[in-house]
């Protein structure tokens, strides 16, 4: 027979209705998860918490018969009757996570990308961790102050990278150098990059204490590292696209380096970007603004050729030769004896455009391409491996072409461990080192004398070598993406860059490619200038804005048709460009709408009313995506 449990008491507390007698009012953004629920609140304030209530506090609130997360946005008085006001339930934590200039930023952003403000706080405001607030004391955070600045106009600037020299080391230095005149914000594609460039930081040894936020932290060090930021006077500040928002004092410069990185976007809502939001910031904090790379984003190019943004670079001449292919083959004859003489003089690099083995079968015998019963196309994982589905990743025992029954299979599309067994016949004998996605290298072994690497997973530990080959350089721009062309330039900079003064730098590529000699003069103002006149033609971003909406498939050609009505009504500009697609998902619908570059703010208006009449409706959300990183993909 089961034994019955003792009975337990429970204790009940008595918690006193909190008294507000004061006229002191706090208006407040409240996390309600209902977006065209996003105006300012006001509460009463509790007259225990009189003095604790700043700007940038976190609060808990009734909303709606509910607790909610706020946060305070301007404390105010009035004369008027405040007994229909609900009062603040609590405070969490004593030290505000956000400063007036940060509350400002916040509503700049949610106007600029059609979002409610608090989607944004939470992009970038930490968890909170009440174990981490004891070690910070009230009084240290009251004494940082937030200097008054004397209006001016901020200087944009695009700084190119030099060759023969570490980006990192560049971009330490200059963050060092602008130092000097107040705190600094670096904000870096990703986690490796902030790691490399905390290293290099930490080695010059600089009395400007150095603060990380980035996804690696912890989530306890995360919200440190944020608090150490607000109550520092100066500081600087290391960090990914989400420490844009933190609350810096006496912030005098912000550093994007490598802008042109895809990691800048967010993916999920309100798909806000660093390049335009950074400014938002830089004219509220009336703070310089220093974007890096090697070669100019379509949109930065822009900038620069309007004079909005000043070009900061420095001509080079580097060896550069091209050594077209004349039968397929993957080295020419002529560069194997120039790779050689590079190998007698120190470690030489190549980069290959795909990784894998064989991303395509053909059949030897017919040509055909051999694809799956799906309909996918068919590829090698490595040289004895059976045949894979690139979609369903169903193997083939046992392969034939379907259309002549040959059995002889021939790899094509060479991945990077094809190009393994390909270079290490024609030069038997050499330590080679394959660096691939997800096994990138950060250090090369000395004995190496051959890196073959793919785009973004060059060494980073690893400078100065005495050739750089770019095999098959026809390959890399195969891709649809609107923004392929301008990303395989900065990574063809990027990977030439890594060579010594002394050094060549060979282009298994046709010698008339505008990239051959841009590279040799270290010069990218032919190719942007290439880029941005083919974007005027086909009316593309930078001059015009587009935005992308997804709903429901079922809701498609009716909100497109509503879109067209709002053309002919004159609610958008009458050149304004529909277009309505389904995704591959089948579940959404996708729309892209695209108006003159001077009709983004109408655009981003109309978009944001319709957002919010949808809600209120309950109809189903509607995701909206300015300014996105690619038309297609």
């Amino acid at each position: 027979m089961q034994s019955v449990k003792p009975l337990r008491l429970k204790r009940e507390s008595f918690r006193a209705e909190p008294k507000a007698d004061s006229p002191n009012v706090a208006n407040v953004w409240v996390d309600s998860g209902v977006s065209h629920l996003d105006s300012l609140y006001s509460y009463r304030i509790p007259n225990d918490l009189l003095e604790r209530i700043k700007i940038g506090s976190r609060l808990k609130v009734p909303f709606n018969s509910r607790s909610c997360e706020a946060i305070v946005v301007e404390l105010t008085t009035t004369n008027q009757h405040v007994g229909n006001l609900k009062i603040i339930e609590s405070l969490l934590g004593d030290i505000p996570v956000a400063n007036s200039r940060t509350i400002d930023f916040y509503l700049e952003m949610a106007k600029y990308w059609a979002s409610d403000p608090y989607s944004l706080i939470n992009s970038g405001i930490p968890p909170r961790v009440a174990s981490v607030e004891r070690n910070f004391p009230v009084q240290d955070f009251s004494a940082a102050t937030n200097k008054q600045k004397k209006s001016k106009n901020i200087q944009l600037s695009y700084v190119m990278h030099s060759p023969h020299v570490s980006p990192y080391v560049e971009l330490a230095n200059l963050a060092i150098a602008q130092s000097k005149h107040g705190s600094v914000l670096l904000l870096l594609p990703d986690v490796k990059d902030v790691a490399r460039v905390q290293t290099v930081l930490l080695s010059m040894k600089s009395e400007i204490p150095i603060i990380r936020l980035d996804s690696s932290l912890s989530r306890g060090d995360r919200y440190a590292n944020y608090l150490k930021a607000a109550i520092s006077d100066h500081s600087l500040v290391v960090g990914t696209r989400s420490a844009l928002f933190a609350p810096i004092n006496d912030l005098s410069s912000i550093i994007v380096g490598f802008e042109k990185s895809e990691q800048y976007f967010e993916q999920k809502h309100p798909f806000w970007n660093v390049r335009d939001s950074v400014k938002l910031r830089a004219a509220i904090e009336l703070s310089n603004v220093f974007f890096t790379g090697y070669v100019p984003s379509a949109e930065m190019a822009y900038l620069i050729e309007e004079r909005q943004v000043r070009f900061l670079g420095h001509k080079q001449n580097i060896r550069t030769l091209a050594f077209p292919q004349e039968k397929g083959e993957l080295l020419p004859g002529r560069l194997i004896s120039e790779i050689r003489k590079a190998l007698s003089q120190g470690k030489v690099l190549f980069l290959v455009p795909r990784k894998g083995y064989a991303n395509a079968l053909l059949c030897a015998k017919c040509k055909n391409l051999s694809l799956c019963d799906c309909g996918a196309r068919l590829f090698l994982r490595s040289q004895n491996a059976d045949p894979a589905c690139s979609i369903c990743s169903k193997e083939v025992k046992d392969w034939k072409c379907t259309w002549c029954s040959g059995t002889t299979k021939y790899a094509a599309a060479r991945g990077i461990e094809r190009f393994h067994e390909e270079i290490g016949r024609a030069f038997p004998n050499t330590n080679i080192q394959i660096s691939s996605a997800p096994n990138i290298l950060e250090e090369v072994s000395e004995r190496t004398k051959i890196v073959i690497a793919t785009a973004g997973s060059i060494p980073g530990a690893m400078d100065g070598y005495a050739s750089v080959v770019i095999l098959e350089g026809q390959r890399f721009f195969s891709s649809a993406l609107s923004t392929h062309e301008e990303m395989v330039y900065e990574t063809f900079f990027e990977a030439t860059s890594r060579v010594r003064k002394t050094g060549s730098v060979f282009f298994v590529l046709d010698s008339f490619h505008p990239v051959v000699s841009a590279i040799s003069r270290w010069s990218p103002s032919l190719l942007i200038k290439k880029i941005l006149r083919e974007s005027m033609e086909a009316d593309l971003p930078p001059f015009t804005t587009t935005a992308i909406v997804k709903v429901p498939v079922s809701e498609g050609v009716m909100l497109k048709n509503g879109i067209l009505k709002s053309i002919k009504d004159g609610r958008l500009p009458e050149t304004s460009k529909v277009y309505l697609s389904e995704i591959d998902s089948r579940d959404d619908a996708r729309i892209l709408i695209s108006v003159p570059k001077n009709s983004r703010g109408l655009l981003v208006d109309f978009l944001h009313v319709l957002s919010r009449k949808r809600s209120v409706s309950k109809k189903s959300p509607m995701s909206i995506t300015i300014d996105p990183y690619a038309l297609l993909g």
